[in-house]
Order: structure tokens, then sequence, then C-alpha cells
């Protein structure tokens, strides 16, 4: 089976009255331009899921009356994968330098240096040390778009054989149990 990660980030972005230099923007400009269809993480196929967000104030606990506030804007990175961290960061840089550095480029402290060396090295020093896990599928990606392609073609099976006599059913069910069996899979993030 394959390995299992989480990971969870919280990278600080300089928060100026106004973003005088468009960090915030450019940030929110990017990732709005690279929504489901367009998304980087489409062409990493161990994503099972993935969240990418600005923290524009945390909400304080119940009862709290300090008035406490961020002092800065985070930009919140939640992934579940199949596999390891770096292995995920590598493809998600090599997938799109320029998405890397338009959103993390925009964060403190990330380095001038261009490479997915320096890349992982800003992500490890920004996660957070106990990683938020999400309900998730035990299967790979691949096992469990295998499944509910399969689930789906059922379904579409049945619908379709509605009101058919036995013997009907049976020969549709002969000619078509081959491609249940082994369906075409979408890519990933398509489903």
């Amino acid at each position: 089976m394959t390995d299992h990660s989480f990971l969870t980030v919280i990278s600080p972005i300089e928060h100026r009255r106004n973003d005088p230099d468009g960090r915030e923007a450019t940030i929110r400009k990017t990732l709005l331009a690279h929504e489901q269809d367009d998304s980087p993480f489409t062409d990493c196929p161990m994503v099972h899921m993935a969240r990418i967000q600005i923290l524009d104030q945390a909400v304080p606990p119940m009862g709290d009356t300090s008035g406490a506030a961020l002092k800065s804007k985070y930009l919140l990175f939640a992934i579940d994968i199949d596999g390891r961290v770096d292995d995920f960061l590598d493809s998600l840089y090599r997938r799109d330098a320029d998405f890397v550095h338009n959103v993390w480029g925009q964060c403190i402290g990330y380095p001038d240096f261009k490479g997915a060396v320096f890349f992982r090295r800003y992500i490890d020093a920004c996660s957070f040390s106990n990683p938020l896990g999400y309900a998730g599928f035990d299967l790979s990606v691949g096992d469990t778009l295998l499944m509910l392609t399969r689930k789906n073609a059922l379904a579409d099976f049945v619908s379709a054989h509605q009101g058919k006599s036995d013997k009907e059913l049976q020969a549709a069910w002969r000619k078509s149990r081959a491609d249940l069996a082994t369906p075409n899979l979408p890519k990933p993030g398509s489903f």
C-alpha cells in the first residue's frame, strides 16, 4: 500500500494597509486563475485533496474579549496525498514553478533562489507540526477513482436497463460486464 501523508503549512504574508506592493493581490489573482480545471494540483496524481486560502482574520475563541487580532495575514495550505511530501512538492514545482513563486514567493521568508529544493525547505519551515488530516479514503487516488468509476458505470447500467425482462437484462449484463470490470479511468482532479 502507498504511504499516505498530510501536510499543513501556514505561511505569513506581509500585510501593509492597502497592499502597496501588491503581494496579497498577486496571491489572490494567482489562486483565482488556477481554479479546478487549471489547477496545478490536477497534474499531481497523488493528490486526494488540496486546500489553499488566505486567512484574513482568525476568529477569536468563544468568550475572548481581548480584541487580539492577527498582525499578519497567512496563507493556509493543507493537502492529503499518497506518497512522500517531498515528492509531491517536487512534482508541484516541476508542474508550475510560476504558480509556486506567485503564491509562496509573496510570503515572508520565501527564498530569493529558484528551485524545488528551496521551495521544499520553505514549506518545511512553515509546516504545522501536527498536520490536520481530512476524512479521506484509505485507498490510493488511482484505486479510489477506479471504485468511483465502477460505481457510476453500474448506476448508469441500472438506469439504462430499467423495465427490461430477465432475459434482456441478463444478456445486457453479459455484454457489459467486462466494461464494468475494467473501465476507462478519468484523470485525477477531473471526477
